[in-house]
């Protein structure tokens, strides 16, 4: 959330949001509330000289209306506590006042600011002069305390107890961002609940539908998006149903996080920093994984030739398995143009679990075929849809073969077909038997057994 002490000059009004937006009436609220403090032209020592020397005579217009603001920016904590006790002392007799500097103190919200004390000391004396619908707001919730305790409220939020009225005057809005600091905090809590391990599933649900009511995660509520949706489910399993829709939101709002995790948020230490991030991407990137492995079996059965298709049940199996053990370290799906062609057509249908998954394209091969790139730690495993010996790769292997490498835009045939003992290679059979050869050949260059 932006802080008034980030502003620079220029104003709502400058900003001009297309008309149907629905951004654009809160931007005009906002602009109001604001007093016309983007429109500053003068240096904070100069508002301040004309504050304390001269009884605001020479202050402007908007610099006058714009001292409820001016006293919370943080360009102004030099001059503090005087020029905010001269302003609350000598500029302050109109209820416009206050009902500005309650505002303000929402956007701003820093309780280690010079004035906070000072300002929530005054709007505490002076409630009788803000409007009913803020004096309501103010006695519900800890916004005018030095040391508040958001917890209650985000329960309430979270457990759908919580009134339209009341969340929009937090500043949580109706689509999906956070306008104000208490309505950061509030999310902080949120989150402190759903990776309690006690969050319901109505919980997880009513958050998601906060955070991002229309599919869109919007910028001011991305990080409290990532980690409590996230984290909320990591332990669950990777098929069940909350698991794949809230995959399928993060999918389509964050990149992959195997290819470049640059635009995914920093987490404050308050909740839990680097390590917090950390794990929310590796947790996206076990989905990602399970999402290409599944896929490439539905795809391929799709444009695959139904005398291939009697093996696909068993291999789709045998690999989720090893996934499901989390031995499974990353898949990377290759697609021949059929399988293109069908995908393409399947995203314009707007079908939601294709709409994000990553694939490369197959070269040199028959139009049906596709391939499937498994990483179990430093071994790596190469699938053919039909039509080719699987190999597997171990770490020994890195030394004298050209081992295909995951995340290539495209791949030749020729090259899924690098050099492998033959002893690591197989080819499928109706019935299963390849099972067995390909787990202890697994075993024995990556460890970790998988019964059948």
């Amino acid at each position: 959330m932006a802080r008034l002490s980030d502003l620079t000059v220029t104003s709502m009004a400058e900003i001009l949001p297309n008309s149907n937006s629905l951004c654009e009436s809160l931007a005009k609220k906002l602009n109001v509330e604001q007093g016309g403090v983007a429109k500053l032209t003068r240096t904070p020592k100069e508002v301040v000289d004309a504050t304390l020397n001269s009884q605001g005579v020479n202050l402007t217009m908007h610099e006058r209306r714009s001292l409820p603001n001016l006293i919370l920016m943080s360009s102004f904590d030099q001059y503090q506590n005087k020029f905010a006790l001269e302003v609350l002392n000598n500029f302050s007799t109109s209820d416009r006042f206050w009902r500005r500097l309650f505002r303000s103190w929402l956007l701003e919200y820093n309780l280690n600011a010079p004035a906070a004390a000072i300002v929530i000391d005054r709007l505490e004396q002076n409630m009788s002069k803000l409007p009913f619908s803020l004096q309501n707001i103010a006695n519900k919730y800890p916004l005018l305390s030095l040391t508040p305790n958001f917890s209650d409220a985000a329960q309430n939020l979270l457990n759908g107890k919580m009134s339209k009225e009341d969340r929009l005057a937090l500043g949580l809005s109706n689509i999906g961002n956070a306008l104000t600091g208490p309505a950061d905090e509030i999310l902080k809590c949120c989150i402190n609940i759903l990776i309690s391990n006690s969050s319901s599933i109505d919980q997880i649900e009513g958050f998601k539908i906060l955070v991002a009511p229309s599919g869109i995660i919007h910028q001011s509520v991305r990080m409290y998006a990532m980690v409590g949706l996230i984290l909320s489910v990591s332990e669950q399993p990777a098929n069940e149903k909350i698991s794949k829709d809230i995959s399928n939101l993060i999918e389509k709002n964050f990149d992959d996080p195997r290819t470049d995790n640059s635009s995914w948020p920093p987490v404050p230490p308050i909740l839990g920093g680097m390590q917090t991030r950390n794990k929310c991407i590796e947790v996206a990137k076990k989905w990602r994984v399970f999402r290409s492995i599944t896929l490439f079996f539905s795809i391929i059965d799709q444009v695959v030739g139904s005398e291939h298709k009697h093996h696909f049940p068993l291999r789709r199996q045998f690999w989720l398995s090893y996934f499901d053990k989390g031995l499974v370290t990353d898949a990377w799906v290759i697609l021949g143009s059929k399988a293109r062609d069908r995908m393409t057509l399947l995203r314009n249908q707007k079908v939601e679990e294709y709409s994000s998954l990553s694939w490369s394209s197959l070269r040199g091969a028959h139009s049906d075929q596709c391939a499937l790139l498994i990483q179990l730690g430093n071994t790596t495993v190469m699938e053919f849809s039909h039509s080719g010996r699987a190999r597997i790769w171990g770490a020994k292997d890195r030394s004298r073969s050209n081992i295909p490498r995951l995340y290539r835009d495209s791949y030749d045939a020729s090259e899924l077909r690098a050099e492998c003992p033959e002893e690591q290679m197989f080819r499928h059979d109706a019935n299963g038997r390849w099972r067995v050869k390909t787990q202890q050949c697994i075993q024995r260059l990556a460890g970790g057994s998988n019964k059948l």
